[in-house]
C-alpha cells in the first residue's frame, strides 16, 4: 500500500486504538490518531491535506460518532473522506444509524486483522474511482456579468447559487470575479484571509486542490465562497494565469460553480466567459441598461460565444417600469431567461446584515424565481 495513505483514526479506548493504530502501521498506513472527536476536528480544520481514510468510534463522550460523521459529511472540505464506525454495538439499528450519519462502512471492534485490511482496501478504492470519476466530469460553471453596474451582479450569484444547493443537495461555490466591488464577502458576512491574491508570485504550473481549499470560505446557507482580494490595490493581481491555476482543482472541489464575473470586460473575466457553460446577462429594466446589454451581446458575438449560452435576467430593482419583458426582449433581440421580483426593502435588509436573501425571505416571489431560475440552467447544461 502506498505510504503516502493517510488514515485518522478517533477512539476513545487506548488499548483498541493502540491495537488499530498497530495493525494500520504495520500494513504500511501513514496513521493519525485522537482520541476524542473534537480534537480530531481541530485538526481536519487546520491540515492542509486530507486523510485519505477516517475510522472513528461511535461511543464517545461529548460528540458521538454519529454526530462527528454528520459534522464530517456537511463540511464541504472533509466530506469526500470516507469513514468507518467502529463500535460494540451490533443491533441492526445501530448500523442503520450509522449509515444514515453518512458513514460509508460499519465494522465491530471485534473485527479480525485480515477483515479491517479488506475492508479499508475495498473503501479507498471506492473513494479513489468515486474521485477519478468526479475529475473526468468537469463542474457546470455559470457566470453573472453585466457591463453596467447597480444591477445586482453579486445578488443574483449567491443566491442562484443557494437555489442550485438546495435543489440539488450538493455543494455549490460563488467565485468572486468582481474584483473592483468584492461585494460577496460582505454580503455573506465572511472575513476572508487568504484570497486569490496570494497566487500572484505563483510559478506556472498547478496548484493542489488543499490549497485552493484553504481559501474557500463555507457559509451557513450551504454554499461556499472564493473570494476575490479584499483590498482595491491587490485587483491587479488576479490575471488570465490566476484562473488558468484555479480552474482545474476548483472543478474537483464544487460541482457547480457560480462566477460573480462583474461588470468589466478584464482579461481573467474574459477567460471564464469564454470557457463556462452560461451567461447569466444581468440587466434592469431601464434604457441604460438594455443598451449596455446589447452591447455585451454583440460583444460576446465577436468573441465567438454561443448565443445560447447568453441568458438576459431582468433583476426589477425599480418599483414599477414603462420597460416590459417583452420590449426588453424585443429591444435585445433574444428572450429573457428569467425575471427578479422588485423586492428592495427585503434586498437592502439583507446586504446590511450580512445575510443572503434566500435566508431572510426564503418562501418569497424573489426565492421562487430564482429556485425556477435554478432548475431551468441547471437542466439546460444537462440536455445538453
Amino acid at each position: 500500500m502506498n505510504e503516502k495513505t493517510q488514515i485518522l483514526i478517533v477512539e476513545d479506548s487506548e488499548i483498541t486504538l493502540y491495537k488499530l493504530k498497530a495493525i494500520l502501521v504495520r500494513l504500511g498506513y501513514s496513521v493519525v490518531a485522537y482520541d476524542n472527536p473534537q480534537k480530531a476536528l481541530i485538526w481536519l480544520n487546520t491540515v492542509e491535506v486530507n486523510p485519505d481514510l477516517i475510522i472513528s468510534d461511535v461511543m464517545m463522550p461529548g460528540i458521538d460518532g454519529y454526530a462527528f460523521v454528520k459534522h464530517i459529511k456537511s463540511t464541504p472540505k472533509i466530506s469526500k473522506i470516507p469513514v468507518i464506525l467502529l463500535t460494540s454495538q451490533t443491533d441492526l439499528k445501530d448500523k442503520v444509524a450509522g449509515l444514515e450519519a453518512g458513514a460509508d462502512d460499519f465494522l465491530s471492534k471485534t473485527v479480525s486483522p485480515n477483515e479491517l485490511e479488506l475492508r479499508v482496501k475495498a473503501l479507498l478504492t471506492r473513494a479513489q474511482e468515486a474521485n477519478l470519476s468526479i475529475s473526468q466530469s468537469a463542474s457546470k460553471v455559470y457566470s453573472v456579468f453585466s457591463l453596467r453596474g447597480g444591477v445586482g451582479t453579486s445578488t443574483i450569484a449567491i443566491n442562484l447559487a443557494i437555489a442550485i444547493a438546495q435543489l440539488h443537495q450538493i455543494k455549490t461555490c460563488v467565485w468572486d470575479m468582481a474584483v473592483s466591488s468584492r461585494q460577496c464577502a460582505l454580503m455573506l458576512n465572511l472575513k476572508p484571509r487568504n484570497t486569490l491574491a496570494m497566487l500572484a508570485e505563483w510559478p506556472e504550473g498547478t496548484i493542489e486542490e488543499s490549497l485552493l481549499s484553504s481559501m474557500i470560505l463555507d457559509h451557513d446557507s450551504g454554499i461556499a465562497l472564493l473570494p476575490s482580494p479584499q483590498f482595491f490595490e491587490e485587483g491587479d493581481l488576479v490575471t488570465r494565469a490566476t484562473v488558468e491555476l484555479v480552474w482545474p482543482p476548483l472543478q474537483l472541489i464544487a460541482p457547480y460553480i457560480v462566477v460573480d464575473a462583474g461588470n468589466h470586460f478584464s482579461d481573467p473575466v474574459i477567460s471564464i466567459l469564454e470557457r463556462c457553460d452560461a451567461i447569466v446577462l444581468a440587466l434592469s429594466p431601464d434604457l441604460a441598461s438594455v443598451n449596455a446589454t446589447y452591447q455585451a451581446i454583440r460583444i460576446f458575438d465577436e468573441m465567438g460565444i454561443d448565443r445560447e449560452k447568453i441568458l438576459p435576467v431582468v433583476n426589477n430593482i425599480f418599483p414599477r417600469s414603462s420597460l416590459t419583458t417583452v420590449k426588453i426582449s424585443e429591444g435585445l433581440k433574444k428572450e429573457i431567461f428569467a425575471e427578479i421580483p422588485f423586492d428592495t426593502i427585503n434586498m437592502v435588509k439583507a446586504v446590511n446584515q450580512g445575510m443572503p436573501y434566500f435566508m431572510l425571505a426564503p418562501k418569497s416571489p424573489v426565492c421562487t424565481a430564482f429556485s425556477k431560475m435554478a432548475f431551468k440552467i441547471t437542466s439546460m447544461n444537462k440536455e445538453e
